[in-house]
């Protein structure tokens, strides 16, 4: 798809989540059938089970019932609009893109309809089974590449939380960052590389950096010193302070010492981020000093 018509599907899903429920049937009536008929049809399917969802930007997408991003992309073919927006905003022909904590795929395969044939996307998932699942995505896009290790502060081999199919977008190094009980994570063990030492093999400029890394992201941005001062890219991070994790005021200020400068998208647009003392669950982008993302 072209960048408009990329747009123009998500602006269609978007202003279906947004409606309220009486106007949903006409917005959209084959997504509010199919809808109600998971929320409500019997029997329901089961929990785990891989099956296929239209996303805005990829038909036939492939998610797992019951697991919370897997929903809401089947529930209306987005997810975390202003990240999607902001990505489709940023991105161009002909870049490099990282995808830290690639999931199954939905940014990943954003990245390589934005990128274009010139472009690359190198995605990160150090969790087998995700891996396997994301691959029915990803792989009709042969400028994505898929490393199935995990980014850390140094190259090492370290244990890892597996949670399971219906809870795997919490998987981590540390505690899940997750109020809700859940259940005993199977130990699996996970090797890691540096983004100091996966540029320096890549020998390529890169142009932007999604990390969505379940509480690695200090140890990944401290393995990231030389690749920030070398490339400058626009790095986006997920925030948010959970008991035992690292404060997400510590890691803008890490990134505030090398020149870059917090950014939110809000309401269509990129606005500076004032740093707060504390944060719930969001993502903000990071951009050197030079770049002015109000432009974008």
């Amino acid at each position: 798809m072209t960048k408009r018509q990329l747009l123009d599907n998500f602006r269609v899903c978007l202003r279906y989540k947004t409606a309220k429920s009486w106007q949903k049937p006409g917005l959209n009536p084959h997504r509010f059938l199919a809808n109600q008929w998971r929320k409500h049809g019997l029997p329901r399917p089961p929990v785990g089970r891989l099956r296929m969802a239209d996303a805005f930007h990829l038909p036939r997408f492939a998610i797992v019932t019951g697991e919370a991003v897997s929903e809401q992309i089947a529930s209306y073919g987005i997810y975390e609009e202003r990240l999607t927006e902001a990505f489709l905003r940023l991105m161009k022909p002909g870049q490099v893109a990282l995808d830290i904590g690639m999931h199954l795929g939905y940014y990943s395969t954003l990245f390589a309809q934005l990128v274009g044939e010139e472009g690359q996307v190198h995605a990160f998932e150090p969790t087998p089974s995700t891996c396997d699942l994301a691959k029915r995505n990803v792989g009709q896009f042969p400028r994505i590449i898929v490393h199935s290790c995990a980014l850390w502060s140094s190259v090492r081999t370290l244990p890892f939380h597996d949670y399971g199919l219906e809870w795997m977008a919490f998987n981590s190094f540390a505690d899940a960052r997750l109020e809700a009980r859940l259940p005993e994570p199977a130990e699996i063990q996970v090797n890691t590389t540096t983004l100091d030492q996966f540029r320096s093999d890549l020998g390529r400029p890169v142009d932007l950096v999604k990390i969505d890394a379940e509480s690695a992201e200090k140890e990944i941005l401290a393995g990231a010193m030389r690749f920030l001062k070398l490339d400058r890219p626009i790095l986006t991070l997920e925030v948010g302070d959970f008991a035992g994790n690292v404060r997400s005021q510590e890691l803008l200020e890490m990134l505030r010492a090398e020149d870059y400068h917090p950014w939110e998208f809000v309401a269509g647009s990129f606005k500076p981020h004032q740093l707060q003392s504390s944060y719930t669950y969001d993502n903000l982008i990071l951009a050197p000093a030079a770049v002015d993302l109000a432009l974008y």
